[in-house]
This record gives structure tokens, sequence and C-alpha cells, in this order.
């Protein structure tokens, strides 16, 4: 199989899965994990039914590093392998055994692969409403390792509580490693546990630690210690502060820490008027005041609007809420005829829409993009 190398990661959505999916039993191969992880990421939230999902062969073999010449014939190989994998999913008195596609189909000159998730995932993959775990696909896309993907995958899941402790051999059946593979501990260390930690280092929004626990003389467990890592706000000491006026009734305080709502809504503004003191008030303060929706539907509404003073008409924006006609108006249309989600979500066009998103995802583990 030719290699080349990956031009870029492609524009991504979340991938959000059940807990009981997240600490599944399975082994998957690098490919064949992008591939799952790409289809779930094209799940959305209000889906109430599987549905054939739409993977571009060409950007599949983009973020696989393969040939666009061998793209196809690979792709093949590689669903027909998918389609003969089995995952475990332990529930309370109860083990299930299940595929995780129904269907891979290939339509002749379309370049798209439509792939089908069996029936009986749905309880781990369709509306969600609670102990899930959502991850970034372009994140998730980056690692090099499959062990690396799991890893971040299982602290993910418990990054609010900050430490994780598994035993060594489930940890071993949710990493997907076979017996005969890193069978001394001192391997599995080596070639996953500090792999992980490494590349987790260099690209993840979090990182680990891990402590040995001893069962007598061997190590039993593994307790990790996760650090999130947050990607710091510049801000120009040049641009003045907003008075009190100007935003209400709360100052700025330039030493408040950064809001993580804050830092996406920063990703909406044009990056010229990202670093202004003024801006990052404005939205603390109506964030703050009215959440984040309503911050946002300004914030687009004064990206299509304004003329010379940004921070001025985003301001005042804000005050009004002249954003929410536009917001009320594409609800109406949205009503009498299906949009896509980068119309719901107040975009003029696809391409900015799909530009913002993959921004937001590589911010968050310090890629310049």
């Amino acid at each position: 199989m030719a290699k080349k190398k990956i031009k870029a990661l492609p524009n991504s959505l979340i991938v959000t899965q059940a807990n009981e999916l997240v600490e599944a039993r399975y082994n998957l191969p690098l490919g064949e994990q992008r591939l799952v992880l790409t289809m779930i990421s094209r799940i959305q939230p209000d889906d109430a039914d599987f549905k054939p999902y739409r993977v571009s062969v060409s950007d599949f073999a983009e973020f696989l590093g393969i040939s666009r010449d061998s793209a196809y014939a690979e792709c093949k190989k590689i669903t027909a392998k998918l389609l003969t994998r089995v995952l475990q999913i332990k529930g309370e008195g109860r083990l299930l055994q299940i595929g995780w596609m129904s269907s891979a189909e290939y339509i002749d000159g379309s370049g798209m692969v439509n792939l089908t998730f069996d029936p009986l995932l749905k309880p781990y993959l369709l509306q969600l409403k609670s102990s899930f775990t959502s991850c970034k696909l372009t994140m998730l896309l980056s690692f090099k390792s499959q062990y690396t993907m799991r890893v971040y995958t299982l602290l993910k899941q418990y990054e609010k509580l900050k430490v994780r402790e598994i035993e060594i051999e489930p940890l071993r059946d949710m990493l997907g490693i076979r017996k005969d593979l890193h069978e001394e501990y001192r391997d599995f260390k080596r070639h996953v546990l500090e792999y992980a930690k490494k590349e987790l280092a260099e690209k993840a929004d979090l990182m680990f630690e891990f402590d040995e626990i001893k069962y007598g003389r061997r190590v039993g467990a593994i307790r990790f210690r996760i650090y999130t890592k947050t990607p710091p706000i510049s801000l120009s000491a040049n641009d003045d502060l907003l008075t009190v006026d100007e935003v209400g009734n709360t100052p700025y305080n330039v030493n408040t820490p950064i809001d993580p709502a804050i830092s996406d809504l920063l990703l909406f503004v044009p990056e010229q008027h990202r670093n202004k003191k003024t801006v990052y008030a404005a939205l603390e303060v109506f964030n703050k005041k009215h959440g984040f929706n309503y911050v946002k539907r300004n914030i687009l509404y004064s990206n299509a609007k304004a003329d010379k003073s940004y921070a001025g008409f985003l301001n005042n924006a804000l005050k009004g809420d002249w954003g929410q006609d536009v917001e009320l108006e594409q609800q109406s249309l949205f009503k009498k005829n299906p949009i896509e989600v980068w119309e719901r979500s107040g975009f003029s066009t696809e391409k900015e829409y799909n530009e913002f998103m993959y921004k937001k995802q590589m911010k968050n583990y310090g890629m310049v993009v």
C-alpha cells in the first residue's frame, strides 16, 4: 500500500458515545478505528434512528495517508474487515456481543461509501442524555496509535474527576490488546502507557501521569492522574478596557480566569478582533447575563453587518439583541423546509461552518490553523 503524507485532517464534528461503549472490549486496527469514529461523528444529536452515514473515500484516504489511486480498493478492504469485527459491551447481568456495522455500500462514480451501524448499537449512540463521553474527531484522528485513541477516550470520561484507576487485565481488554501481545508488564508500560502519555502530551487537550498499584510483587492496576490543558488567550495590551457603562454593571477584570464558553465564543469572532479586550469583555458580560446562544447569534449578526467599528457594533448588537430576528427567521424557514446544520447554526455558507468547526477542534490542542 503506497503511503503519502497526510495533507490535513477532515473538518469534523464530535464523537459521542455512551460510557458502556467507551469501556467496551474490542480490537480495531488504526484504519478501522478511524473509520468507526468518522461514522459516529456523522450522527446528529436529534437523530432518532441510524441512517446510512456517508464518508468520502478521498477524505478517508487523506487522513489515513494513503494514495488516492489505491484509496477505493483500500477502503473496501477496511470496511470488509470491519463487518467481521465483534465488540463486547458489558451491562448489569448481561454481555452483548455485536458487530459495528450492518452494511457498507459503494456507489460507482460517487466517491462515497454509505455505512450503516448495527441497529443494536442504538442505545449507545443515539439521543444520549446522560452517562456519555464526547471527544473531538480531529483530535482522535491525529493520534498515530489505536491505543492512544482508547486511552484518551477512557481518560476523557473521567476528566472532571481527575483520577481513574483501572486494573491491568480490564485495561488490556478495553484497549483491545491481544493476549499474546505485550505480555510482560514492562512491554505494556513501554509500548502502550508511555507511548500514549507522550502522544497525548504532544497533541491532546489533556495529559496524564500514572502510578503503579502493586498486588504483592506485581503491578495489578494503574492509577491515572488526569490534567486538562487550557490554551491561553492573548489579549492586546493596547486595547482599551470597557468601562462599566459600556457593558452594563460589570467591569472587566484582565486577571479573570478564561471561561471555556468565552473561549468557544471567540472562535465565532473574526480573527483580527479576537485579541481586543473590549470584545472579550462584552462576550463575558452578556454570556453571563443571557447565555451562550444569545451571544453567538449577535456575534454572527455583527460579522455580517458591522462596518467600521466592529467592537462598538457588537456591543450595541448584544445590548439590543439585534441577532434575534435573524434567528427567528431561520427557525421559521426550518419548519417549512429542513435545512443543513450549518444554516441552523447561523453561518452563511457550509465552507464558513466547516472552517469554524475545524478551528474549534484544533484550538484545544494548540495547533495553528
